[in-house]
């Protein structure tokens, strides 16, 4: 089993892979060029956004976003990310249907692992996200791998949930 396959099966797995590294670096490629154009320049932003999120339609994102695949990141419609909005999207991410996601958030699918020499070793775990419809995310929340947030629900700024 690759470590890609691991990851995306919710097993430990080790986030220094080639495969794994190569993928994250193409994200972060798009996410720079995404973040340094031009607020005018809509087209160009749309196609960046394409590439970097191939399975997210009529999203609105503000810069700065930062994200580790992009490809795991799944929305049909009305998803809006204010500024500085970063998802670890080590494992597929789940967005409903008219999101609110506020500034400084963190979505963060993967994390280390517990035991200290584990985790010098690189060892790392994702777990799915899921994000109901018409959900309003405040301003500095964190969510973390294996939450699930009901339709209509309000997150309250700086809530952790885990």
């Amino acid at each position: 089993m690759t470590e890609i396959e691991k990851m995306l099966d919710g097993q430990w797995y080790f986030a220094s892979d080639k495969a794994l590294a190569t993928q994250r670096m193409a994200a972060k490629i798009l996410c720079a060029q995404y973040n340094h154009l031009s607020p005018q320049n809509m087209s160009e932003r749309k196609q960046t956004l394409k590439r970097l999120l191939p399975n997210v339609k009529g999203a609105w994102i503000e810069p700065h976003f930062y994200c580790d695949y992009g490809h795991n990141i799944h929305a049909p419609f009305g998803v809006f990310c204010n500024h500085n909005v970063t998802i670890l999207d080590g494992a597929e991410i789940h967005f409903g249907r008219n999101v609110l996601v506020g500034p400084n958030t963190v979505i963060a699918a993967t994390s280390h692992h517990m035991n200290a020499k584990e985790r010098a070793r690189g060892l790392c775990r994702s777990k799915s996200i899921s994000i109901g419809d018409d959900v309003w995310i405040g301003a500095n929340v964190t969510v973390l791998g294996g939450v699930s947030i009901a339709d209509g629900t309000i997150v309250p700024a700086g809530t952790v949930l885990r």
